[in-house]
């Protein structure tokens, strides 16, 4: 029974001692204050040979505890001490939540790291590389217990070859205090002026490089825009082209010239064909009156052979017989083809007194159908004389009255190629009418234009004024809204080939 107590008492002892064991360092390992003393060593170190004075490092004291280390740096010769160890350290707020010492000295590392990254020194890639040594072997050291010695030593001995004087009072980026006269800095800081250099037009470059691809994409989008309304132009006066009444398609294919001579052919043809037909109608009521007339001239011409030789007298009778209204119908019917009256050829006797009596020429002074029908068949060929129908239709075929007449004034819309097409002149205006021509009636190859007073076209004039105005026309551009046209001189033209050739540009203003 005596021997149960003494076991557990001695059970009891080997859990104190191995606890005890485990909370103690490993043998071989530094302590925690140990630890931190090497790392603010290795700091300082770094800072010194960072800001040029080396011979600073002997004052360290890195072989002895946390606190001699501390009393070391408290004369913060180079603020080493205040701006690092006191707010890090002293303080011990980054400790706050770790338990284990391999993260509290991961954590003081970390944090001495970020502070000595200095963001208007990292374009040195000197500093940067010592401070990259610096890392690495703080990481070694926390990780793999690696002892910890001067990171910068080598790179001091590589960098003295390039080290030149700076300023007699250098300010120390890293702890913001002013170096002593004299003192130098071991690069020197032309990577801060290229830097800024770079910094400063690169952007500046790019800026011209985006504006440039948007000032082209813009010009690109303009001239599309410009090809496509030019286009839409285009087919427009194509289209009224097309809408253009036309009263024959087959007139479109002769010139002028040539439509005007087959005008005035057909027209000749139809009035011969009207003046052939004519005198049978206008004939039949005139002919009983025709005797009377003639009877009354008859005497006066019969009067002068009449005193001499009374024999004739008893041929007076024979007058009427022969003026009976009975045969003329028949001859009147066959005109084209001379009669035949065999009975009334029976008197020879008036034959020779109307060769020797000298009122023969008096013929073309009256009607020649006032004469007897026997008397005038017997001396005159069978040939088809001029009737007094057809005398008075002959002289208005040669009127000018009748003639055709050219207009003297006519109606186009735009010109083409620095003319007007005689295809695309109008006699009367049109809805889209521009231009108003007129022709020199003392000279038909010469002929004025003008903007038609029309003030419902000049709108769609001054919008395509690229199109319609601009061949024709010399005007300044407006520099306000318009909507009408005034012609101050009207132009000039000249025919050639078929077309009206502009040899002056008309003057124009707007309003």
């Amino acid at each position: 029974m005596k021997i149960l107590p003494r076991f557990a008492t001695l059970l009891l002892g080997i859990a104190l001692f191995a606890s005890n064991a485990n909370a103690q360092t490993q043998l071989g390992q530094p302590t925690l204050d140990e630890a931190k003393t090497q790392i603010w060593c290795a700091t300082a170190r770094f800072v010194y040979e960072d800001t040029g004075v080396p011979e600073l490092k002997s004052t360290l004291r890195c072989d002895g505890s946390l606190q001699a280390f501390e009393n070391s740096i408290k004369a913060d010769k180079q603020s080493v001490y205040s701006r690092l160890y006191k707010p890090l350290e002293g303080r011990g707020a980054i400790y706050n939540g770790l338990t284990t010492d391999p993260a509290r000295l991961t954590k003081l590392t970390t944090e001495i790291i970020n502070r000595l990254k200095n963001p208007a020194r990292t374009n040195d890639p000197v500093r940067m590389q010592r401070l990259t040594a610096l890392e690495t072997g703080l990481k070694s050291f926390v990780q793999n217990g690696t002892p910890l010695g001067d990171t910068g030593a080598d790179l001091v001995a590589q960098e003295a070859a390039d080290t030149a004087s700076l300023a007699d009072t250098t300010v120390d980026s890293d702890v913001g205090v002013a170096l002593p006269t004299g003192t130098s800095v071991s690069s020197p800081r032309t990577y801060a002026a290229e830097s800024t250099m770079s910094k400063l037009f690169a952007p500046i470059a790019l800026v011209f490089s985006l504006l440039s691809l948007v000032l082209f994409a813009l010009q690109r989008s303009h001239i599309k825009a410009l090809n496509a309304r030019a286009e839409r132009h285009r087919a427009a006066l194509e289209a009224v082209k097309l809408a253009m009444p036309s009263d024959s398609p087959s007139l479109k294919k002769l010139t002028p010239e040539l439509q005007r001579e087959i005008e005035k052919v057909v027209e000749q043809r139809v009035a011969t064909a009207l003046a052939q037909t004519k005198p049978a109608a206008q004939n039949l009521p005139p002919r009983p009156a025709a005797p009377a007339p003639q009877a009354q001239n008859r005497p006066p011409v019969a009067t002068a052979p009449s005193a001499p030789t009374p024999p004739p007298a008893p041929a007076r009778p024979v007058a009427p017989v022969a003026a009976a209204p009975a045969p003329p119908p028949a001859p009147q019917q066959a005109v084209p083809v001379p009669p035949a009256p065999a009975p009334t050829y029976t008197a020879p006797a008036p034959m020779a007194e109307a060769q020797v009596a000298p009122p023969a020429p008096v013929i073309p002074a009256g009607p020649p159908a006032a004469a007897p029908r026997d008397d005038f068949d017997s001396l005159v060929p069978p040939v088809q004389l001029p009737t007094p129908d057809n005398w008075s239709v002959a002289p208005l075929l040669n009127k000018p009255e009748n003639q055709p007449t050219q207009p003297t004034r006519y109606y186009v819309k735009v010109p083409v190629n620095g003319g007007f097409s005689e295809y695309d002149l109008q006699e009367q205006p049109q809805h889209d009418s521009i231009y108003e021509i007129k022709v020199d009636a003392q000279r038909p190859e010469r002929a004025t234009f003008r903007v038609t007073s029309n003030t419902a076209v000049h709108a769609y004039a001054i919008q395509s004024a690229q199109y319609s105005l601009r061949e024709a026309c010399r005007y300044q551009q407006p520099s306000t809204p318009v909507s009408r046209i005034v012609t101050d001189e009207e132009g000039t033209l000249f025919k050639s080939n078929g077309a009206w050739q502009i040899e002056q540009k008309a003057a124009i203003h707007f309003e």
